[in-house]
């Protein structure tokens, strides 16, 4: 009788070794579950019930507020834009300014002493003979001289007044006539820098350079701001002194001709 040996048959058709290589089937609410607890923003039907982390949407992170270093003037002035030209001074005559003021000054000058010359013809018949000492004919001409009652220190202190009134109305016609010069360039640089200040804070701004570059410009703004209201008062003062120095009827027409000679230029701000 013949042995039959009997050996188990594989449904699949597959062997040991390529069975042992297959990934075991994973059920497939179990493997949705696994890959929701891996999402930080899943529901709360899908997350399982050991996540720690509560569900809904997460808190937003506050906004970093940059400090942005504030220019001298703060109007936001954009540098693209072409700052105000030199403004030339007017071309003022010194001489009319200085004339215009000495000749309304209401006192009369001393420099020159004041003689007046009378002439007249004398004759025997008007006059009585006995009272000439001279041996002089019947008809004659005298020149007579007349002149302030002045010793001569007097004249050299009212000469010395003078010379003090004419050399302040000169100064004050020269500080008058520069600080219009002065004031003119300073308006120029003033507009450069902040023009130079307004490109500083955008550069800082962006991180471009540190802030020590438009401190730089903030500190040569107000230089020129300080420049400029120095030169406007030194007119303002000039001016006044000027007008001053005239009698009250000349004082206000003179200051007025000074004021209008002092006007700003018109610039585009």
């Amino acid at each position: 009788m013949a042995a039959v040996l009997l050996a188990p048959i594989n449904a699949f058709g597959e062997t040991e070794s390529e069975s042992a290589t297959l990934p075991l089937p994973i059920p497939e609410k179990a493997a949705k579950t696994d890959l929701n607890a891996l999402n930080p923003h899943q529901s709360l039907e899908s997350a399982p019930s050991y996540w720690p982390w509560a569900t809904g949407e997460a808190e937003k992170p506050p906004e970093i507020q940059t400090y942005q270093l504030p220019t001298l003037a703060g109007d936001g002035v954009d540098y693209h834009n072409k700052p105000a030209p030199l403004a030339k001074a007017p071309a003022l005559n010194p001489d009319a300014i200085y004339q215009t003021v000495l000749s309304c000054y209401p006192e009369k000058s001393h420099f020159d002493i004041d003689i007046a010359l009378r002439a007249s013809v004398r004759s025997s018949e008007v006059l009585d003979e006995t009272d000439l000492s001279s041996g002089l004919g019947k008809s004659y001409v005298s020149i007579v001289a007349n002149m302030p009652l002045y010793s001569s220190q007097e004249l050299n202190r009212e000469r010395e007044r003078e010379y003090m009134r004419r050399k302040d109305t000169a100064k004050a016609v020269a500080d008058f006539i520069s600080a219009i010069a002065g004031r003119n360039q300073s308006m120029r640089e003033l507009a450069l820098y902040r023009s130079l200040e307004a490109r500083s804070a955008i550069r800082v701004q962006s991180g471009i350079v540190e802030a020590t570059e438009q401190v730089g410009y903030l500190e040569k703004v107000a230089t020129a701001q300080e420049k400029l209201v120095k030169e406007e008062t030194q007119i303002i003062e000039s001016r006044l002194l000027l007008a001053g120095m005239c009698d009250p009827t000349n004082a206000a027409q003179v200051g007025g001709w000074l004021e209008r000679l002092s006007q700003l230029p018109k610039t585009a701000d």
